[in-house]
């Protein structure tokens, strides 16, 4: 029996991209399929762009509580064996529901697969995203690159029962990066499998979330701290705990003392001396990274 696919969709502020978004869920092959719809407390002519679709979709309103509050309820919502993420302002591909689900499944060990996507704008195709970020050297499984590889959450299947076990979005991060902590907190009791193929469209536009850099790094220090901070970081493996101990270094080097940030440092090499090398990368990238800013000005 085909297993049912929720997809999640939440929208603020973009009801002119809403259209499109459900209308690529709406011509997938995959017969078994819902669209879940949550306007969290958009301004816009939201529940009206949604209205068109009448039945076809279900359709949910909340005070505005950001993009984590959203999914969760939409995904609290979903009645799928399988949840799948997209927001408003993208675009699935042909086949992509049915070429993740049925991977996920042939492969009963895996709780969340992803894939490459390609980005476009009002003027076209832009590229993928594996020519710009990092592909995981182990796609079959790899639940121990989540330090370094964040799956873009509108190429994630997920399955329903693995959300339940782990919990959900980080309500607390309403500012972005809410996902990289979700899926490191999967890899500790699930293995996570990368596509290599392209199965949504990712648009690029002024209102990209990602375009405000200095938003994504705060976000990104929060995630940290979070990860590190959890009563469950001492159960990972201990070059996973020391990779993501020097992300901490790095995070504080800029934000609280260096006595501090140095702790970090030494704790990861005390927790696994041969991540060295490893930390010595984050260094040279948080060089880069000054140097360019640096540069630019």
């Amino acid at each position: 029996m085909t297993a049912l696919v929720s997809v999640v969709i939440p929208c603020y502020k973009q009801a002119h991209f809403l259209t499109e978004a459900v209308q690529s869920v709406l011509e997938q092959d995959y017969p078994q399929k819902e669209i879940v719809v949550v306007n969290d407390g958009s301004p816009d002519n939201t529940a009206e762009v949604a209205a068109a679709f009448g039945s076809s979709i279900l359709y949910l309103e909340q005070e505005n509580r950001g993009l984590p509050g959203a999914r969760n309820t939409g995904i609290r919502a979903a009645h799928g064996e399988y949840v799948a993420f997209l927001d408003s302002d993208d675009l699935l591909l042909p086949e992509s529901l049915s070429i993740r689900a049925a991977f996920l499944a042939a492969h009963l060990d895996t709780a969340l697969v992803c894939s490459d996507a390609r980005f476009f704008d009002e003027s076209g195709s832009l590229g993928l995203l594996s020519d710009r970020a990092l592909r995981p050297s182990n796609p079959a499984n790899f639940r121990w690159e989540t330090v370094e590889y964040c799956a873009l959450p509108s190429t994630v299947m997920a399955r329903r029962s693995s959300l339940d076990q782990v919990g959900l979005f980080d309500e607390e991060m309403r500012t972005g990066g809410e996902d990289w902590p979700l899926w490191v907190r999967m890899s500790l009791y699930f293995n996570l499998a990368y596509l290599d193929q392209p199965l949504m469209l990712y648009r690029r536009h002024g209102g990209n979330a990602t375009e405000n850099l200095g938003r994504v790094n705060a976000s990104n220090r929060l995630a940290v701290r979070k990860i590190v901070n959890a009563r469950y970081f001492n159960e990972y493996p201990a070059h996973f705990r020391a990779r993501l101990l020097f992300y901490r270094f790095a995070a504080a080097w800029h934000t609280e003392s260096r006595s501090v940030a140095l702790s970090y440092f030494w704790r990861a090499l005390k927790t696994d001396p041969t991540q060295f090398p490893y930390g010595l990368r984050v260094i040279a990238q948080g060089i880069g990274r000054t140097t360019g800013r640096l540069w630019k000005r």
